[in-house]
């Protein structure tokens, strides 16, 4: 994993070693003939899966990678959450530089948090985050998580940093596979032929826009790729799905999803989205497609069935593929 400041002119590689004192590679591209680089040390928290930057670089929004009852000092695991951190050192290229935590926010009813994904909206400042495991990959596995209330699959925070001193959860992205309530359903649930549990995790999301967005669109370990109306970010809704082919054992050795003699029953579509404008099929104005890509079907074209100015709350807009 890794991400570009705002104004690329700085990449931050994501760690392999990511507990206590993993190293951050950074790297100067003012010049792209002339990179220079430089490492920091973690000897705290910030240490990012994923990462994202405000528009002047001078803030890194985390995800820290935790899983419940790991310890802190395990190679890739540490509380999990989001950090925010001051690059401003970095950002303006000071000698010696130093990067300092702003503040965190964790919480222990996921695992492995990945992207902080920045938007606007009416004034405020937010965040959508990811966790890539949920409750089922922390101490005791899944059946110890359903015990403890947890969130059996990793979902969406939708958090406020207007006063980033003070993020906080305003509202949480949830399908009913990730509701703590339905936790014990999965417990008698079958793993896929040859291969291990499923895993229902929302992975990345993307927005159709950053300030003041209608929509976000969510790929999953499992679930397929989600679109929610964010209009309201208290009040996140979902509006559209799209679930493609499962890949069963088909011969896909590019896939990451594939292994000898595994027989997957879903398409896992946890790449970035990217919300495209096009011309309308019938000719008159534009019309709003999703493109992802899926570890068995490769890129698709998804267009929404109902229309993208007709995505009203309350009404079910289902996605469907209309090329590869």
């Amino acid at each position: 994993m890794g991400g570009w400041a705002e104004d690329g002119k700085t990449y931050y590689i994501g760690q392999s070693f990511r507990g206590v004192n993993g190293i951050l590679p950074i790297i100067d591209v003012t010049d792209p003939y002339n990179a220079k680089w430089l490492l920091w040390t973690f000897t705290s928290d910030g240490r990012p899966h994923d990462l994202s930057t405000n528009q002047d670089g001078t803030r890194m929004y985390s995800g820290q990678p935790g899983n419940f009852g790991v310890a802190p000092t395990n190679s890739s695991f540490g509380p999990d959450g989001l950090v925010i951190l001051d690059m401003s050192d970095i950002q303006f290229r000071l000698p010696n530089p130093q990067i300092r935590i702003v503040s965190r926010l964790f919480w222990n009813d996921q695992g492995q948090a990945e992207q902080m994904l920045p938007f606007f909206s009416h004034g405020r400042s937010y965040l959508i985050s990811t966790d890539e495991s949920g409750g089922q990959a922390g101490v005791g596995g899944l059946a110890a998580a359903c015990a403890r209330g947890a969130s059996p699959y990793g979902y969406s925070n939708v958090i406020d940093i207007t006063d980033e001193t003070k993020p906080r959860i305003v509202s949480k992205i949830m399908l009913e596979v990730h509701d703590p309530k339905n936790c014990t359903k999965f417990l008698a649930e079958p793993p896929e032929a040859g291969g291990g549990p499923l895993d229902y995790s929302t992975e990345r999301c993307a927005l159709d826009r950053p300030m003041n967005p209608i929509m976000a669109a969510c790929g999953s370990r499992g679930t397929g790729t989600r679109v929610y109306d964010i209009r309201d970010p208290l009040h996140p809704q979902e509006i559209a799905y799209w679930k493609g082919p499962a890949p069963r054992s088909a011969f896909l050795p590019g896939s990451g999803s594939w292994s000898p003699g595994v027989d997957r029953t879903v398409e896992k579509q946890a790449g970035l989205a990217r919300f495209v404008k096009v011309p309308a099929a019938d000719g008159k104005g534009q019309e709003l497609n999703l493109w992802i890509v899926g570890d068995a079907g490769g890129f698709q074209v998804l267009r929404f069935t109902d229309g993208y100015l007709q995505t009203q709350r309350g009404k079910a807009i289902v996605a469907e593929a209309v090329a590869e």
